[in-house]
């Protein structure tokens, strides 16, 4: 614990430039959400439409290979929805161990879980939420939580998940296809 703290020392060792990342990608958040949830809706029309089951019915039947160009579409579209996903889970990832930074930690996941993670959210609205928080307190907190958050994003959370993450895709994409050349 004491080595994860030396590690991220001073928030203001977070360049501008990863501060700035970050707070472009937080605002990204719930519209990446929104699109995936979309694509899994579109998804489920188009195989209904073409093949008149739900998608639920198909997965079992598009995990195997399919050289059909409209089934290798929508698999592809299925891997794509998946890999953000996967993005997804490292950002929450990184609020929870944002939450467990023990120098206002709670207080900073709080601050972006409310204005960045729930749909919708104005920093008014946040600063509402968060009644204890005067505005000038609410920006400077913003700050950090954000600087801090970039810390935990990039530099702990990151690199595994993806590498872990495209990994596993790539050993199911390759498997697939071994398994029906072998058949």
């Amino acid at each position: 614990m004491q080595m994860i703290q030396n590690i991220i020392g001073d928030m203001e060792a977070v360049s501008e430039e990863a501060y700035k990342n970050t707070e472009l990608l937080l605002e990204q958040y719930t519209k990446v959400m929104f699109r995936i949830e979309k694509n899994i809706i579109d998804i489920d029309y188009e195989l209904y439409a073409e093949e008149g089951k739900h998608l639920k019915a198909m997965l079992y039947e598009l995990v195997d290979f399919d050289a059909t160009a409209e089934k290798r579409r929508i698999q592809d579209k299925l891997l794509n929805n998946d890999l953000n996903m996967c993005l997804l889970e490292i950002m929450r990832d990184s609020l929870i161990a944002l939450r467990d930074y023990p120098k206002n930690g709670q207080t900073y996941y709080r601050l972006l879980k409310y204005r960045y993670f729930e749909a919708g959210n104005t920093n008014e609205d946040v600063m509402l939420m968060l009644d204890d928080m005067p505005s000038t307190t609410y920006y400077r907190n913003r700050k950090k939580a954000i600087r801090l958050y970039a810390t935990m994003l990039w530099a702990f959370t990151r690199p595994e998940k993806v590498e872990a993450k495209m990994q596993e895709k790539k050993w199911k994409k390759n498997g697939r296809k071994v398994e029906v050349n072998q058949q």
